[in-house]
């Protein structure tokens, strides 16, 4: 069951500085999603480049894909770079569609344990730490997620709290537990970023 808006709220406005941005913005409201594998690709996608750019290229693969695996499997390099796919993204969208990586996916509804989650995650080719984390709290909607690797939420950590290091940042985002994913979430919001979720 999910945690009550109220809740979440006044636990996070405990940090003096989130608490300005909380009373600034919307609460953010999380859907569990029905498609890992399309959520898989558009985070694959999305994998270090700038919100626009990511929107713009996945907006381009949505077009071309319409929800038709032949259309990957069978695409010409001119297709995909018109997409503006590298060939690195191109080979690990592929990947997704081998039959082992089609059932490790399907595997991904039935499993609770984030841990479990994660390790199943980064086997698959293409996913690191940031993919899995943003799998986890837009796909997921786990309440308790902080992804160390979106250079945006560090950034924005230093920026605000006058912190330098990972082992900082870290040690900062345990007050946020067990609702960090609200805090990012609230973070994103400040930064205006367009994300699609």
């Amino acid at each position: 069951m999910a945690t009550l808006p109220n809740e979440i709220i006044r636990k996070l406005s405990n940090d003096k500085i989130l608490k300005k941005i909380i009373q600034e913005y919307a609460f953010p409201i999380l859907k569990p999603s029905q498609n890992y594998f399309e959520d898989l690709i558009k985070f694959i996608i999305y994998q270090q480049i700038s919100t626009k750019a990511g929107n713009t290229i996945y907006r381009r693969f949505q077009e071309f894909y319409q929800g038709k695996e032949s259309k990957v499997i069978n695409w010409t390099e001119e297709e995909w770079r018109s997409i503006g796919l590298s060939i690195q993204k191109k080979t690990y969208i592929e990947n997704f569609f081998s039959p082992e990586s089609k059932e490790l996916i399907r595997s991904l509804y039935q499993e609770k344990e984030i841990d479990k989650l994660r390790k199943s995650l980064t086997s698959l080719k293409g996913i690191g730490d940031w993919t899995a984390d943003m799998f986890l709290i837009f796909t997921k909607n786990y309440e308790d997620v902080f992804p160390i690797k979106d250079l945006a939420i560090v950034n924005t950590i230093k920026k605000l709290y006058e912190v330098q290091t990972e082992e900082e940042i870290l040690f900062l985002s345990k007050q946020w537990a067990p609702y960090r994913t609200y805090a990012c979430l609230y973070l994103w919001e400040s930064l205006n970023d367009n994300f699609p979720k």
